[in-house]
């Protein structure tokens, strides 16, 4: 039995939708599982917190750092500014730190997603017909425009909770990479092609 070249075509993108499905799926559990530390701190005493400097010999890098735990097990390196900042009590709280930086990851993570459900609207789209259409340059803009709030938001949503429970603190606005505000300016370009790709389409329709 022989397939058209429409067939085949047709076949082609029902199983690259099926990987890109399967590929966004494992990457938003990835994406849950990293999100979940935010409400599991959440949920945690805040008396179960505590910070030390632990010491070069330790580390083997021979470096001394700050390391948060919890319970009793280490959990990260962080920011002695960030974790030692002074409310008006002049108290910290390692608990609320933490939530800081789970709240930026959590962000983080959902931006990403909304940007991997957008690109497989754009794929399942391209398989019904033509990738050029209004709809797919307005998710590429879209994208774009997520793709420069990845390096800014989470930095933003920390930013904004520091200075809401802290009155001494020292810090400093974190900024995404340089290379995160590239990549949403070479989407942003993609998108003009793709515009340009609809009208060309149109054209075309319009003579046939």
């Amino acid at each position: 039995m022989k397939f058209t070249n429409a067939e085949e075509g047709s076949k082609e993108y029902r199983s690259m939708i099926r990987w890109c499905s399967t590929f966004a799926t494992i990457i938003v559990c990835i994406l849950l599982l990293m999100s979940k530390d935010f409400f599991t701190d959440l949920l945690s005493d805040k008396h179960s917190y505590e910070v030390k400097l632990v010491k070069e010999e330790t580390l083997g890098n021979g470096q001394d750092a700050y390391r948060l735990f919890k319970d009793g097990y280490e959990i990260r390196d962080v920011d002695y500014n960030e974790y030692f900042s002074l409310d008006d009590n002049g108290n910290t709280d390692f608990k609320y730190c933490a939530l800081v930086n789970d709240a930026g990851n959590l962000t983080f993570s959902i931006i990403l997603g909304i940007m991997l459900i957008l690109v497989i609207m754009i794929i399942s789209s391209t398989a019904k017909g033509t990738p050029f259409t209004n709809e797919n340059v307005k998710r590429i803009r879209a994208i774009s425009i997520l793709q420069l709030l990845l390096g800014i938001l989470p930095g933003i949503v920390k930013l904004l909770m520091r200075f809401f429970k802290f009155s001494y603190y020292s810090g400093h606005f974190e900024m995404g990479s340089l290379y995160m505000f590239i990549i949403a300016f070479i989407i942003g370009m993609i998108a003009m092609v793709f515009n340009y790709g609809v009208k060309l389409q149109e054209d075309s329709d319009s003579i046939a």
